[in-house]
């Protein structure tokens, strides 16, 4: 069976769909405090114009988000930037707290893991292109019903689960950060 193809209006280069996760699939973004750091990483790299941002949600040990990339940044440098940055921040805030307890979990997952730093991100991501209408559909309700699967029951309904962008799209809310309508690729 064909794919739809995209709208004659759209242009749908450097269009993204990525998956990231914390150090060894560690449940590092659990508290409401680190998922404020990634959604406002997330914000921050729209602002400065590295790309536009459709749809995110943040789950206990990883992120999902779709963007198309904007000027001449690459998806490697939109991850890498959004991976520098938000690792900074995490480890400042849990400075901050004093949370000895996380800081040393961190650091000894990235110790067993090899690594040279400690670390909140694995290395390695997953960014697919984008590549037809039917795709971006199936990865934006894949990306709303995640934090309903079984093995996760942190919402009843996608739109109920605040760290993601279904309360946007499927309840009509305001999103907790400005977003670029994926519907507009869509008509």
């Amino acid at each position: 069976m064909a794919s739809a193809s995209w709208p004659a209006h759209t242009d749908a280069a450097g269009i993204y769909f990525v998956t990231t996760s914390a150090i060894d699939r560690k449940h590092v973004f659990r508290r409401d405090v680190i998922k404020r750091i990634l959604v406002d990483s997330l914000n921050t790299g729209r602002i400065l114009g590295q790309y536009q941002l459709f749809v995110f949600v943040i789950m206990p040990n990883h992120i999902h988000f779709i963007v198309r990339c904007l000027s001449e940044n690459s998806i490697s440098d939109v991850v890498r930037e959004f991976k520098k940055t938000t690792s900074n921040y995490i480890f400042r805030q849990l400075e901050a707290e004093e949370n000895k307890k996380a800081l040393a979990f961190l650091d000894a997952t990235a110790e067993a893991a090899k690594m040279k730093d400690r670390a909140v991100w694995e290395g390695e991501y997953q960014a697919k292109d984008v590549f037809s209408p039917d795709f971006l559909r199936q990865k934006v309700e894949y990306i709303h019903n995640n934090p309903c699967q079984p093995h996760w029951q942190l919402a009843s309904s996608p739109e109920k689960y605040v760290w993601s962008s279904a309360g946007y799209y499927l309840a009509g809310r305001r999103a907790l950060i400005p977003l670029s309508d994926v519907r507009e690729l869509l008509e």
